[in-house]
C-alpha cells in the first residue's frame, strides 16, 4: 500500500479552519530565539548537536530567568539559504528586539541575560537593536507536517519581499493554525497566514500595526485579554486594567485619546479540535467570547 500524497494526506490546520484565532498563543515575557542551522528534531531544543557547553548555556539561562519570575520560550531560528560564519541571538524583551551575535557560538560564555534584563540600561548598549520588524515563521515540519506543508511557502513569500529580516524558528505554538507567524517586537503571533495572504498581512505589520484578521494574540498578554484585544479590534492600545481570571474579566485598554473596557468569558461549552496532525484523538477547547 502506497503512502497517501501530500495532496491526499488529512492536515490538522484544514480540519481546523473556523476556529476562532483569538486568545490562542502562549503568554511569554521573553522570546529567546538562537540560530541553529543543522536539521530540527521533533522536539529540537532537547535534541540537537549543540557542543555541551552551549547546551548547558541555554539550561542555565532558561533557568535563571525562570527564576526571577519571567515566562520565557526558547526557539531555533535559521536563514538555510545564507551561509555565514557568524550566529545570532535574538532576544525580545518588552517591546523591543535585542540581536548578539559572534563567530560559533563562544559570545554567549560570558552573556548573562538575566543581569541584562534586570539592568536595561546594560542591555541597550550590549546589542544591536533592528529598526524594522522581524518575522519568525514556524516551519519545523518534524514537529508537525502543517508547518512545513504551510510554513514553508510562508516563509519563502516573506523571505523574497523582506530579506534577512524573516527567519525559520521551531515550534511556536498551535499546528493547527499553520501557518503560524511571530512578529516582533510587538510580540504578535498570527495563524493562518497563507502565502497568498501576506500582501495584505504585510500592510499592517511592516506600519507597525496589528492585523487582526490574523491575530492568535499579543504574547505578553495571557490568553483571555489576547482575545480582549483582539476583539476591540483597535491599533495602538496599551493595557490599563484587568480585574478576574481566566474565565471570566473585565479588560479595559486605552489609547492617546480613549478608554476602552470589554468583558470577556471562557465558553462552558467547547468545541472539538483535532491539535495536531500526529494526535489520533480530538481535543476540547474553549475560546473566549465577550460576556
Amino acid at each position: 500500500m502506497q503512502n497517501p500524497t501530500p495532496e491526499e494526506r488529512q492536515y490538522c490546520s484544514e480540519l481546523n479552519r473556523t476556529e476562532t484565532l483569538w486568545g490562542t498563543a502562549d503568554t511569554v515575557d521573553v522570546w529567546l530565539c538562537l540560530e541553529y542551522r543543522p536539521v530540527w528534531k521533533a522536539k529540537a531544543l532537547a535534541d540537537n548537536e549543540l557542543a555541551l557547553v552551549t547546551r548547558e548555556w541555554l539550561v542555565k539561562t532558561l533557568q535563571s530567568l525562570r527564576s526571577a519570575g519571567f515566562r520565557v520560550r526558547p526557539q531555533f531560528i535559521r536563514q538555510p539559504e545564507l551561509d555565514r560564519h557568524e550566529t545570532r541571538l535574538l532576544v525580545a524583551f518588552e517591546g523591543r528586539v535585542f540581536e548578539f551575535s559572534g563567530r560559533g557560538y563562544g559570545f554567549l560564555d560570558d552573556l548573562d541575560l538575566l543581569s541584562l534584563l534586570e539592568d536595561p540600561d546594560r542591555l541597550f548598549g550590549a546589542a544591536k537593536e533592528p529598526d524594522q520588524p522581524v518575522y519568525l515563521v514556524c516551519t519545523n515540519g518534524q514537529r508537525d507536517r502543517c508547518c512545513a506543508r504551510f510554513g514553508l511557502p510562508t516563509y519563502a513569500a516573506l523571505r523574497e519581499r523582506l530579506g534577512e529580516r524573516v527567519w525559520q524558528a521551531t515550534h511556536l505554538g498551535g499546528h493547527r493554525f499553520a501557518p503560524n507567524v511571530l512578529v516582533l517586537p510587538n510580540a504578535c503571533l498570527y495563524g493562518r497566514v497563507a502565502e497568498e495572504s501576506i500582501a495584505g498581512f504585510l500592510e499592517s505589520t511592516e506600519a507597525g500595526q496589528v492585523d487582526f484578521a490574523r491575530l492568535r494574540g499579543r504574547t505578553c498578554y495571557s490568553p483571555i485579554v489576547q482575545a480582549a484585544e483582539a476583539n476591540l479590534g483597535r491599533q495602538g492600545l496599551r493595557l490599563l486594567h484587568f480585574n478576574g481570571d481566566e474565565s471570566a474579566a473585565e479588560i479595559s485598554f486605552a489609547d492617546d485619546q480613549e478608554r476602552f473596557s470589554v468583558s470577556m468569558k471562557r465558553v462552558e461549552q467547547g468545541s472539538v479540535v483535532t491539535k495536531s496532525c500526529g494526535d489520533g484523538q480530538a481535543a476540547t477547547v474553549f475560546p473566549y467570547l465577550p460576556a
